[in-house]
């Protein structure tokens, strides 16, 4: 146990930048700037993450937080020397594994090119200090996600891809930037990977004429102020001392200030951003007072205010928010403005999903400074959020990133390439061998460029439409006239199409939908599945439950993901055969109730719960009687709208057309 002083000293408040009086940005610059030098100098803290980083603020703190590591790293102030010794790695949607862990590497010889593959950007090699930026951490692709997980706190990483193995310590720093409203779209396990996590909504560019973006040192960083001399010589080499010892009473303050049942890595990450803090200053000790620093920089709202302090104006973001109240109702994301696959506004024509909810009075309080953020400031703005219908860890992305069109796709065949982007490399030895006994050098293979070949690889759609055809609920309506937007867009758009069919006279079960799946519209089972004679049970739920495997299988297969997607539902919401009924293949033994129906709404809710910026429902409603709301339930369990079907008065034919 580390001796305690009889008399020890009260903690000695942090060095931080002047900024004008009541500056809300400059409150957020100053805890900033804090969170970017402890992540620098604790090697406990290699991730940060910032939550609504205005987009244009995100290359200036990127290069900010460039030159900490590698001042902490032994590169020298000097600002262009010190830009060239990091390494920095940007991740997006479009990222794949083969950008991450393997590159190849080419030399030109007297006999040709020839190459060979080495560690990629993420493998830290050759060793020295490394930043990898995640602009948009909801958009980050599976592979990237991937990557987080197993370098950001591991004590030791290992990479086998395409016969290359390569083991390493991971001490790259990492710099994510995510908004607050997204957080329910990203897996809680992906978020606790970042130990230092601040609030900056609302931060901007100090104003004044020595705050340039940046200078030859690392006295002036731009829009986030000064570096204090102490922090300075905290940063450098001769600064690698024993860490401070830890007091008896942090861990217990620790776990009171992030309460019960928190998970150990926010533990973890408030006591080690306590210790950074404890060096900055010089102190030798980590004691429960620094525990309530660490809480008050990043925005903890169980952290209190020295004594004697004033609280900050309400823009500074150094205000916790409230607990919420008993009464409080849980935030809800803006309903999506319905509209229709040709991107123009649809005027709803039936009665509305959900009635309005009355107005509820928030209380009087002092009017908001202008620049403060509308939302109160927290690391952990997950809690907060409504959980989504489908949760799961390494999803992939919502927004789509395209990369380059000839790297996506099933292969093919090959060609010949003009570019190193997605070699073949088989074929491209195969190539040069041809040549090998006229170029001299019969024992080692030389390859010149007109031996390079590349895969040829075959259109991936970007957008699919799924229908759900209830061939049930036809009566004297034509199809038509409801599917035809929804087709036209499929084939404008070159767009796959995945059918589902429900209650068809010719069905092989008459307990189970079936489906099947097509490159375009064009395809002639649309055709026939569109005129099918209707049968006598209605498989809903078994029929949502196959559309959203196709749906979930689209979006996951997809190295980008699909661009958009159409869900429609053509059906009167009256299902008679219960999920468990379909999957064993026979009847129920008792009576079913509305044990069918209330299997389709569930089945329903999961797809609702997909994202919704790519994926659109429509319930497309054949206005029949009675059980004439069940489309509108099952539209509100979907997330999406109602279609009425147009009744006709004219004679129709068998086949609904």
């Amino acid at each position: 146990m580390p001796e305690i002083p009889e008399n020890p000293p009260a903690p000695v408040p942090l060095p931080v930048p002047a900024a004008a009086p009541g500056s809300g940005s400059g409150e957020l610059a100053r805890r900033l700037l804090t969170a970017l030098v402890c992540a620098a100098v604790e090697p406990g803290l290699p991730g940060v993450l910032l939550f609504d980083l205005p987009p244009e603020l995100t290359t200036p703190v990127t290069e900010v937080f460039a030159r900490l590591v590698g001042r902490a790293a032994g590169v020298p102030e000097d600002a262009d020397e010190g830009a060239r010794a990091v390494s920095l790695t940007t991740l997006g949607a479009a990222t794949r594994d083969e950008d991450l862990w393997i590159r190849p590497r080419l030399a030109r010889g007297p006999d040709g090119i020839s190459f060979t593959l080495v560690p990629g950007p993420l493998t830290e090699s050759p060793a020295g200090p490394s930043l990898v930026v995640v602009p948009d951490l909801a958009r980050l692709s599976v592979s990237g996600m991937r990557a987080v997980v197993q370098l950001l706190g591991a004590d030791v990483a290992t990479v086998e891809h395409s016969g290359l193995r390569h083991r390493w310590q991971p001490r790259a720093r990492w710099l994510a930037v995510c908004r607050a409203e997204d957080t329910e779209r990203v897996s809680p396990h992906l978020l606790d990977r970042f130990p230092v996590r601040l609030s900056v909504a609302g931060l901007r560019t100090l104003p004044g004429p020595g705050m340039l973006p940046y200078t030859d040192s690392l006295g002036q960083l731009g829009p986030l102020g000064p570096l204090p001399d102490a922090w300075r010589a905290a940063l450098g080499p001769q600064a690698h001392r024993p860490p401070p010892a830890l007091a008896e009473d942090l861990a217990p303050r620790v776990l009171e200030l992030l309460g019960p049942d928190t998970g150990h890595r926010r533990a973890l990450a408030l006591a080690r951003i306590a210790r950074a803090l404890a060096r900055l200053d010089g102190a030798t000790e980590v004691t429960a007072a620094r525990a309530d620093e660490a809480a008050r920089l990043i925005g903890l709202p169980s952290a209190p205010f020295p004594s004697g302090a004033s609280a900050p104006a309400p823009g500074s973001g150094l205000v916790p928010p409230e607990p919420p109240r008993p009464g409080d109702r849980p935030r809800r994301a803006p309903r999506r403005t319905d509209r229709g696959p040709d991107g123009q506004r649809r005027i709803p024509t039936g009665r509305p999903v959900l009635a309005p909810e009355p107005a509820e009075s928030i209380g009087p309080g002092p009017a908001p400074e202008a620049g403060a953020p509308a939302a109160p400031a927290t690391p952990y703005p997950e809690d907060e959020a409504a959980p989504s219908a489908e949760s799961a860890s390494l999803r992939t992305p919502w927004p789509r990133a395209s990369g380059p069109a000839s790297a996506r796709g099933p292969v093919i065949g090959v060609r010949r390439s003009h570019d190193l982007r997605d070699l073949a490399f088989v074929r491209t030895a195969m190539e040069a061998a041809k040549y090998q006994a006229v170029r001299g050098n019969p024992e080692r293979l030389a390859i010149a460029p007109g031996d390079l070949r590349g895969y040829a690889r075959a259109p991936e759609p970007e957008r699919l439409l799924a229908l759900v055809l209830d061939h049930t609920c036809r009566g004297d309506w034509r199809w038509r006239e409801a599917l035809e937007p929804f087709l036209q867009w499929a084939y404008v758009g070159r767009a796959s199409a995945h059918v589902v069919e429900i209650g068809g006279r010719d069905a092989v079960s008459e307990l189970r939908a079936e489906s099947f799946a097509a490159r375009s519209v064009l395809d002639p089972r649309i055709t026939a599945a569109l005129v099918r004679p209707p049968g006598r049970a209605t498989p809903l739920a078994h029929g949502l439950d196959q559309a959203a495997q196709a749906l979930r299988r689209a979006f996951q297969h997809h190295r980008a993901g699909l661009v958009e997607a159409w869900l429609v539902v053509v059906t009167d919401g009256r299902g008679n055969v219960p999920l468990d009924a379909s999957r064993r293949g026979r009847p129920a033994d008792g009576p079913v109730g509305r044990g069918g129906v209330e299997d389709a709404l569930a089945v329903a809710a999961r797809i609702g719960g997909m994202d919704r910026t790519r994926l659109h429902s429509v319930v497309v409603d054949p206005l029949c009687r009675p059980y004439a709301e069940l489309p509108h339930l099952l539209a509100d369990a979907l997330g999406g709208s109602v279609v009425e079907g147009r009744i006709t008065t004219e004679a129709v034919s068998d086949d609904g057309w």
